[in-house]
């Protein structure tokens, strides 16, 4: 059973912006609503982005707030006055490129009619002081509370992507002799889409903050992994379209196919990656078969060159997997300050 976390960090963080917000509202007699609508969804994945938009969305707040006060006083709190607010402050911060301010200025916009009195001034004062106090107790509660660590989730993320690539091999023969094989290498392309995300965080969150050399080397090899599975994948999706079928293959081709992919699966299904000599056997066996076949125009001799073209090419992005793998490794045992997150804590052979 899947282990959930309930509570993560962001939910904590979220929690105690509201609370400070809130609490210094009171302090000072300013609207709390306004204020911890603004820290709720001014909460960040990273420190880094909160700083960022941080800077943006205190002048769109204020671009928000000022039309509400005005067409108010005009219009009064009608429905066409809600609209207006919503459209005009939208098409400010798209015009002054204030795009990632523009949420929580219509939210503050729509939010302070309903409040608004006869002096202008100062419900805009007002309600601006206590959206901006979100703004600012969220951005810093982001920077000093529990510091966004995405180096053991991209781990564990990356050891899924190549189990998930392994169970994908053995699936293409295992469907072969269906019609249609259901391989599809899609899912696993927005899995690595995302972790890339997560390593971009860490590389901005960076930009803020004092990181180790070796934790900073450690994602430079994780990213050269997600690279390799980038690589493995389309190739394996290159074999799905190819329709693999036993009938195209002789005895002796078709037991190659299988227990190569076997060894490239039981290959990505070992977290450091270990090629002993049984998988050097398959891969020489498969460069002397790619020689043995000569190009003509038979379709059906085609289709099987085509098919160990792919795979020749999937076990030669494998040994390099494999050497970056060992030497990271190596490198590991001798550095103490080395996350220890990255490689796990198995019996080495």
């Amino acid at each position: 059973m899947r282990n959930t976390k309930w509570v993560g960090r962001r939910v904590i963080k979220t929690g105690l912006s509201v609370f400070v917000t809130a609490f210094i509202c009171k302090l000072l007699d300013l609207p709390v609503v306004f204020a911890i609508i603004t820290a709720i969804v001014t909460t960040e994945p990273t420190a880094a982005d909160s700083l960022k938009k941080g800077l943006v969305r205190l002048p769109a707040a204020a671009i928000g707030a000022l039309f509400a006060v005005l067409i108010d006083f005009f219009l009064g709190q009608s429905a066409l006055t809600y609209s207006l607010v919503a459209m005009l402050t939208i098409i400010a911060c798209a015009r002054l490129k204030l795009d990632t301010g523009t949420l929580v200025a219509t939210l503050t916009a729509v939010a302070m009619i309903p409040g608004t009195t006869d002096s202008m001034l100062h419900d805009f004062i007002f309600r601006l002081s206590g959206t901006s106090i979100g703004i600012i107790v969220s951005t810093c509660v982001n920077y000093v509370i529990l510091p966004p660590k995405f180096g053991p989730i991209v781990v564990q993320q990356i050891e899924t992507l190549y189990t998930e690539a392994a169970n994908k091999l053995m699936l293409l023969i295992d469907n072969s002799i269906e019609e249609h094989p259901s391989v599809t290498y899609r899912p696993l392309s927005q899995q690595i889409e995302k972790i890339y995300q997560f390593t971009q965080f860490q590389t901005d969150e960076w930009k803020y903050r004092n990181f180790e050399e070796n934790e900073f080397r450690s994602f430079q090899y994780l990213i050269k992994k997600l690279h390799f599975i980038e690589q493995i994948n389309l190739r394996i999706g290159n074999l799905t379209y190819q329709q693999i079928k036993r009938s195209h293959f002789s005895e002796f081709e078709w037991d190659l196919l299988k227990k190569s992919i076997t060894s490239l699966a039981e290959i990505y299904k070992d977290p450091l990656h270990q090629m002993h000599e049984s998988h050097y056997e398959w891969i020489n066996k498969n460069k002397e078969n790619l020689q043995y076949i000569e190009p003509n125009n038979n379709d059906e001799l085609q289709f099987v060159q085509r098919v160990f073209y792919e795979l020749s090419i999937i076990q030669q992005l494998t040994i390099e997997l494999a050497e970056v793998t060992e030497k990271e490794r190596q490198y590991s045992l001798t550095e103490q300050s080395y996350p220890s997150y990255v490689f796990p804590k198995i019996q080495y052979d």
